[in-house]
């Protein structure tokens, strides 16, 4: 019994920390503002591209980051 108890508690600890983690950090939030603030035409064409491509929009750090790379290379002529 006790150990069906730790299960539970360990199992609704892991729930509620996933998402929490897998959030956009501030930081990648910060970069893709700045990233669009200094060329908004290019980082529109750019995050149309990459949404085309496969890329998702959405708000998961792995996700996000992946997109900014994509964003990245593309504004700077690699595609």
């Amino acid at each position: 019994m006790r150990m069906i108890a730790v299960l539970i508690a360990t199992l609704a600890t892991i729930s509620v920390a996933a998402p929490a983690y897998a959030q956009m950090s501030a930081e990648t939030r910060a970069q893709m503002s700045s990233m669009r603030a200094q060329n908004p035409a290019g980082y529109d064409a750019c995050h149309t591209l990459a949404l085309q491509r496969g890329y998702n929009n959405n708000d998961h750090e792995f996700e996000a980051r992946s997109l900014m790379n994509f964003i990245s290379g593309c504004m700077n002529g690699r595609r």
